[in-house]
């Protein structure tokens, strides 16, 4: 079976997305806390994008995190 990009098209399309450059220690470790928190990665994912789009946070230019 050969998997060409329309394939990849095509499950963008339905919501998966693939992000680039998210280290997998900094993966681990959001997911353990979010399954600490009896949560999953996901809704955390969620939730930023949603308080990034209404405007309630900006990423910092440095790449820091504002507290």
């Amino acid at each position: 079976m050969k998997v060409g990009t329309g394939v990849l098209a095509r499950m963008a399309t339905t919501g998966i997305y693939l992000v680039r450059g998210v280290p997998r220690e900094l993966q681990r470790a959001a997911r353990v806390r979010a399954v600490s928190e009896g949560t999953t990665l996901r809704s955390v994912l969620l939730k930023a994008l949603a308080e990034y789009a209404a405007g309630n946070w900006t990423p910092q230019p440095d790449g820091k995190l504002a507290g």
